[in-house]
């Protein structure tokens, strides 16, 4: 996360999330020993496990979550971030059975860290089994993470609620700001993931193409649309997730 980093802190009420922005501007702040610090702190970790086989993936201990019980000098060398990274990194390199690995691992992590992470740093590992075409993987994924975690959208409830008590914001501002284009997306991103399960080969490359051609109603966009219509299909009403 760098020098600049927003992080959630765990309160004894759960329902009350505080921002920790750090920055690095003191007078007593050395870049260079902060960098090499976390790096440290990195290697011992890659040390102690074999990141790059499945079998030593699995083998962390969860354990290792509570390794910095008070969030140490930086998040940078958390366990679960290091993970994060890696599964980045592993993807990159196109070995999404490895970054998998990485995230379902942090995932694990998350509920014991010191920080407290948002629905969307879970969901992470729900994108990646969707870029792996693991796609009934993911909605069994998605959906236990509803039921463990909560939704994105509840969270954003509770942070509009919090606008709204503390004078920042009004319901109806919020939702118009935040709450309506996540809702946007989010029925966007169902519409692309389930065209890249049932029709590969007309869906484009990304997510973000997917929205682009959509906003402009461009002429392939057009066509799926028509395909999807010949087929007795709305692209307004097909369902990715699984409905209750």
């Amino acid at each position: 996360m760098g020098l600049f980093s927003r992080l959630f802190r765990k309160h004894k009420n759960e329902n009350i999330v505080s921002i920790s922005i750090n920055i690095g501007n003191n007078d007593d702040f050395d870049p260079i020993e902060y960098t090499k610090y976390n790096n440290e702190r990195i290697q011992e970790f890659n040390n102690r496990y074999d990141l790059n086989t499945i079998t030593g993936i699995r083998s962390i201990p969860i354990s290792e979550a509570q390794r910095y019980s008070d969030g140490g000098k930086s998040v940078v060398y958390m366990p679960e971030q290091i993970l994060n990274r890696k599964a980045t990194e592993f993807k990159k390199n196109n070995k999404l059975d490895l970054a998998i690995e990485c995230l379902k691992k942090a995932n694990e992590m998350y509920p014991l860290s010191f920080y407290r992470y948002m629905r969307d740093s879970y969901e992470r590992l729900v994108d990646f089994l969707i870029l792996a075409k693991k796609f009934e993987e993911a909605r069994v994924e998605h959906e236990k993470l509803d039921s463990t975690v909560g939704t994105r959208l509840d969270e954003f409830r509770m942070l509009q609620q919090s606008s709204v008590n503390s004078g920042y914001d009004s319901e109806e501002s919020y939702y118009n700001r935040v709450i309506k284009p996540y809702i946007d997306e989010e029925k966007q991103r169902e519409e692309y993931y389930w065209l890249l399960e049932n029709y590969p080969d007309i869906a484009p490359k990304s997510f973000g193409g997917y929205r682009k051609m959509k906003k402009q109603n461009s002429e392939n966009y057009q066509k799926i649309v028509y395909m999807l219509e010949q087929k007795g299909l709305s692209i307004d009403t097909i369902c990715f997730w699984k409905r209750g």
